[in-house]
């Protein structure tokens, strides 16, 4: 097929249009619009997360919580140096396998010394905060914990300022608690490693994973595989490298609920009322739910969550190699899966559906003669549809990718072009039938009515008889003498006069409020409240009977200066008789389905058809019936007598129009 077709699109053309401005569209919100884009589709992990999170309970990690009831029985933080180490020893006698702290000590206050020993006898993992966007940020106690690396890599960012640990404890291992705080204040990653001053320390979790599998340091490297993150760390103690995106990050994997976490308060600690073996070989967060302590993080379960719950998350995700990662080969799966569901799409729109007739195979219809069904096609308006339903499908694939293979690939940008070049072309091929559609009426209400043009349009094809009985007024107008006039002229020259004929016709008909209903060899058929629609005509019987009779007599003024004039060498004269006639009528379709006529039948029509054959014999242009004579009143009109009209079995009164005034300047009767 073409991709133009009568200076309009065809479906190929239609098709590379769609392409060509879902292209531009979506290349222009992903411009102006990118950073709202991107947060949709973080918000719409954060509902995959909410939906997902696994409620069983996790009791490898334990969190000790200095909560509200903590600040009531022990007192207002911070603690005295010798609470916060008996805490730290009691956490220790039940059994702990490693404590976490999700707290910095940036202060030596009196009584230090009894927190020092506490950490060098338990060896916890400590916290520190690195400033990344606070500029000039003042930097508090020591820093501990670096990786020994000569230097700080590409990917990582550098810090401005930190917050660490009093002096006396820098020899405790420590990883920084710094989260990466979207626009919309959800915690989603955390920076792996933050530099400073050409050091590397590396986040809070990674630190806890090293000192539990006893790994001295990491590795970095890039991806090379199509299915690698971008970055890798790794360690011969780790079960699996942990992947970081394009600029060293960890993606949280909210896999478990908060609720899924066992917690003990810390006032339970202290006084010993913790539930026996409830920290046995456990991991030990120790961290704070309290308000006061502005502890809070955005999550995708609230917007005002304990931090420690990233924490537990990273954790969590590190222990059982599930933390999220974005291979390399991520923006070619978002371009296969939005080339498919384009593809989808125009099989859709350019492929015709054949269908058989009912009752049997297309073969046997064919094999018994039975007319095979025109080739469908899909509905035009249902892309916009498919788009959606693809779309969803591709947020479903992204849905089970992260939460069964810790696998972020995103949805938002082939899903955005899909629904683009679903709309699009849902579009373009609606408009393009709907231009195919008018030129179809065009040409079909050039043969037929054009109410009954309109009508057949917007109605599937049937065999049932559609007609309708009304008052009509009809007129007949027959060119005389034409059959030998034919004979001896050209063809072309007896075409040209019947065009003309015929375009006058038209013109003065539909000037007066009728319908041509046909032209039959080398007569006119014109109707008046014959449209299957009545609301389209709007006259009633006495009104289409007067403008009848006015456009027959308009006519025969109009045609003297078509028909030939004089009439050629041997010939009769061309000349015009017209008769006009009202009473009931049937209008409507009939025939099989697949070849059907419109006809307006009865009567009425048959003594209009017999008069306009009577003027040549009475001497008369126009003929009026006694039916229209009745609405507009003879006392103008001309009686003829009485007739009995080849095919009737009552007599029927025939009137003329006057000839001088059909011919003179009056047009009204």
């Amino acid at each position: 097929m073409a991709p133009w077709r009568g200076g309009l699109p065809g479906r190929y053309g239609v098709a590379l249009l769609a392409v060509l401005l879902a292209t531009l569209l979506w290349a222009a919100l992903q411009a102006g619009a990118g950073p709202l884009l991107a947060q949709l589709e973080e918000r719409s992990g954060d509902l995959v997360w909410r939906l997902g999170a696994d409620r069983k309970e996790e009791r490898r990690i334990v969190v000790v919580d200095i909560d509200e009831r903590s600040l009531r029985e022990v007192g207002p933080w911070p603690w005295p140096r010798e609470t916060q180490a008996r805490l730290i020893d009691r956490i220790a006698a039940a059994g702990a396998g490693q404590q976490i702290f999700d707290i910095v000590f940036p202060d030596s206050l009196p009584g230090s010394e009894a927190l020092t020993g506490a950490i060098a006898r338990h060896q916890p993992v400590t916290a520190q905060v690195l400033a990344l966007e606070q500029g000039g940020s003042p930097s508090v106690g020591a820093l501990t914990g670096a990786l020994d690396w000569p230097a700080c890599p590409a990917p990582f960012a550098t810090a401005a300022g930190y917050l660490a640990n009093y002096e006396a404890i820098r020899f405790a291992r420590a990883g920084h608690i710094t989260p990466r705080v979207g626009s919309d204040g959800i915690v989603r990653h955390q920076p792996a490693v933050i530099c400073f001053q050409g050091k590397s320390y590396p986040a809070l979790g990674l630190a806890a994973l090293m000192q539990g599998t006893g790994a001295p340091d990491l590795s970095l490297e890039r991806g090379t595989g199509w299915w690698d993150p971008a970055w890798k760390l790794g360690a011969p103690q780790l079960t699996g490298p942990v992947p970081l995106d394009a600029r060293g990050d960890l993606r949280i994997a909210w896999h478990q609920h908060p609720d899924a976490y066992a917690s003990v308060s810390a006032a339970d600690v202290l006084a010993g009322r913790a539930s026996a073996g409830l920290l046995s070989n456990a991991w030990v967060l120790l961290g704070s739910s309290a308000f006061g302590l502005n502890d809070s993080i955005g999550t995708p379960f609230g917007g005002m969550s304990a931090g420690f719950l990233a924490h537990l998350q990273i954790v969590t995700a590190l222990i059982d190699g599930r933390t999220p990662s974005t291979p390399r080969a991520g923006p070619a799966v978002q371009a296969a899966a939005a080339g498919l569901g384009m593809l989808g799409l125009l099989a859709l729109s350019l492929r015709p559906w054949r269908a058989a007739p009912a009752g049997g195979s297309a073969g046997a219809a064919a094999t018994a003669g039975a007319p095979q069904r025109r080739p469908r096609r899909f509905p035009v308006y249902l892309l916009p549809l498919v788009a959606i339903v693809w779309c969803v499908l591709l947020w479903g694939g992204h849905a089970l990718l992260l939460t069964r293979g810790a696998v972020w690939i995103g949805w938002q940008a082939p899903v955005l072009f899909v629904l683009l070049f679903g709309s699009t072309l849902g579009i373009l091929e609606h408009a393009r039938s709907r231009i195919d559609r008018d030129q179809l009426y065009a040409h079909l209400s050039s043969y037929l009515p054009a109410p009954v043009a309109a009508a057949l349009a917007l109605q599937p094809p049937s065999g049932a008889i559609k007609a309708v009985t009304r008052q009509v007024s009809v007129l007949f107008a027959d060119i005389r003498n034409f059959s030998a006039y034919c004979d001896t002229r050209p063809p072309e020259e007896a075409a040209a006069v019947l065009h003309a004929f015929f375009s006058t016709a038209t013109r003065v008909v539909e000037e007066h409020g009728g319908v041509i209903e046909a032209f039959q060899g080398d007569a006119v058929f014109a109707v008046w409240n014959g449209s299957p629609d009545t609301a389209r005509d709007g006259l009633s019987t006495e009104e289409g009977a007067r403008q009848a009779l006015q456009a027959a007599v308009a006519l025969l003024r109009a045609i003297h200066g078509v028909l030939p004039d004089p009439a050629p060498a041997g010939l009769e004269p061309l000349s015009l008789g017209i008769s006009v006639e009202t009473g009931p009528a049937m209008a409507g379709s009939f025939g099989l389905a697949r070849r059907r006529t419109h006809m307006v039948m009865g009567r009425t029509v048959t003594i209009a058809s017999r008069l306009v054959e009577m003027t040549g014999e009475l001497a008369h242009p126009i003929l009026v019936g006694e039916g229209l004579a009745a609405q507009v009143g003879a006392a103008g009109l001309q009686s003829m007598g009485t007739f009995l009209l080849e095919g009737m079995r009552v007599p029927h009164h025939v009137y003329a129009y006057p000839l001088r005034a059909a011919v003179g300047n009056d047009t009204d009767h």
